[in-house]
């Protein structure tokens, strides 16, 4: 074959006698020389020993001939990369030869960019040699089919030494393994609580994807020596699935826990609510006739105030077993329209003197919704009403803003009840659906009309939720279904 004529002779002349096969790389991966003891160990090689000849090229004949076995050549492709501007020491790897032989393959960076490689030809002359080579074959092979990514990097600069396929897919190929963490404060973390135990499990970080994407992730690693320096051989998860799952449980949990306690309370209510009617009743009938008996007296007022307490007494009762009387629905197609022009009109009087604005946006090709009109349109007010109170009671906003859409994937609409006012306390969160809690002060309120809308959009299949929001006031959401038709 053709020899540079940079190569001065006697080096040559060195190599071609040389019993160890050697193959040299320039710093762009190309093939310069290979010397007549590797041609002799490789002859199937034949042409792809020729100056010009790629590593790529070189590696994928070296695996088609039989030459070397794929987990070998993807071992030495790795270790390449790893090579790549350092002056490294180099790596070796055993791959079997033959019967009681193997060859010891060693890659070596170059002064000039480049690598050489060099072919050993050994003797198994013992067991142990030979269980070394079988050792490092099958790790290479568990390794490579291996489903965890696993990443080998030094800790001073983060240098990838050894990566395994699924890290590579999950973090790609960066020559550092400092960009697998979304934040460099999270990395620090994670070395501070690597060095002391030399070990960490499952810390949570951010990752990065191989196309730039931020993900949930849990990583686990060991610190261990490898040619005199600190290596970190860890494994990233990536938990959006898992984080995902759990979330969806929770929100079923949560689900069920409420439905129960609405069961529960609803028995309850049901039963105060029917003992309480019949006497309320005789109290209001009464109070009705000492009204017209006292008119005109200076009793007539206590009376009233007695008329006023008991008709209370009964609204109560009777949001009481609203709530807790599982009605029969009558769904049918029902414009959304109507519904709000319906809530609109019954809270229009709650207003004060008109500082506060109630502003509506629906889309005109919103859907219908499949729901029990009076039902829905109760819930509707109930949440319109208890927005307008929290912010005359507060003194705190002055806009409420009632929007609408439609998402086709799920045939679903959703309202969304939007208010600028003082919002609802974090603490309390998790309380607002449950019967009998309310914030308001005694007297303005019997705690029934947020679980009262819970009960009868869970009814309609849809849901109720109060959105995260970072800015003032409190935002729910109802979603229900489309009508099929109009």
């Amino acid at each position: 074959m053709a020899r540079p004529a940079a190569l001065e002779p006697l080096f040559l002349e060195i190599l071609a006698r040389l019993s160890d096969g050697v193959v040299i790389f320039d710093a762009d991966a190309l093939l310069r020389m290979a010397n007549s003891a590797f041609q002799k160990m490789n002859p199937r090689l034949g042409s792809f020993l020729s100056e010009g000849t790629t590593w790529d090229i070189f590696l994928r004949e070296a695996q088609n001939s039989g030459c070397y076995p794929p987990e070998i050549c993807k071992r030495l492709s790795i270790i390449e990369a790893d090579l790549i501007g350092t002056m490294d020491d180099g790596y070796r790897v055993i791959t079997p030869a033959g019967p009681g032989l193997s060859y010891v393959i060693h890659l070596n960076s170059s002064s000039d960019g480049g690598f050489i490689l060099t072919q050993t030809e050994r003797a198994n002359d013992d067991v142990s040699q030979d269980a070394e080579s079988e050792v490092e074959v099958l790790l290479g092979k568990v390794l490579e089919a291996c489903p965890a990514c696993l990443t080998m990097s030094r800790i001073g600069d983060g240098q990838v030494i050894y990566r395994s396929p699924a890290a590579t897919a999950l973090l790609g190929p960066a020559k550092s393994s400092f960009s697998h963490f979304a934040k460099r404060a999270e990395r620090a973390d994670f070395i501070t609580a690597l060095l002391p135990d030399a070990r960490v499990d499952d810390m949570r970080v951010t990752g990065i994807r191989a196309d730039g994407t931020e993900f949930p992730a849990g990583i686990s690693a060991r610190l261990i020596e490898y040619r005199g320096e600190d290596v970190i051989v860890s494994n990233m998860e990536d938990l959006t699935s898992i984080l995902a799952v759990q979330a969806e449980l929770a929100k079923k949990r949560t689900e069920v826990f409420q439905a129960e306690k609405m069961s529960a309370l609803g028995e309850l209510l049901a039963g105060v609510a029917h003992e309480l009617n019949n006497p309320l009743s005789i109290i209001v009938g009464n109070t009705e006739m000492l009204i017209e008996d006292l008119e005109g007296t200076q009793h007539v007022n206590r009376v009233d105030k007695m008329a006023t307490a008991a008709e209370r007494c009964v609204k109560i009762v009777r949001s009481f077993l609203a709530m807790a009387r599982q009605e029969p629905l009558h769904p049918k197609p029902t414009s959304a329209h109507d519904i709000v022009q319906t809530a609109l009109d019954a809270v229009g009087t709650l207003t004060g003197n008109g500082t506060l604005e109630i502003s509506v946006e629906l889309p005109e090709d919103l859907p219908d919704l499949m729901v029990d009109e009076l039902q829905i349109s109760q819930v509707v007010i109930n949440l319109l009403t208890n927005a307008i109170h929290a912010i005359l009671d507060s003194e705190t906003g002055d806009k409420i803003k009632l929007t609408g859409f439609s998402e086709l994937a799920t045939g679903t609409v959703t309202l969304t009840i939007a208010d600028n006012g003082p919002g609802i306390d974090e603490n309390i969160v998790t309380r607002i659906f449950d019967p009998l809690f309310t914030t308001k002060d005694v007297g303005k309120g019997t705690g029934v009309g947020l679980a009262f809308c819970h009960r009868v959009v869970s009814a309609h299949g849809g849901a109720i939720a109060l959105l995260q929001s970072d800015t003032p006031g409190a935002v729910f959401n109802v979603t229900l279904p489309q009508a099929l038709f109009r």
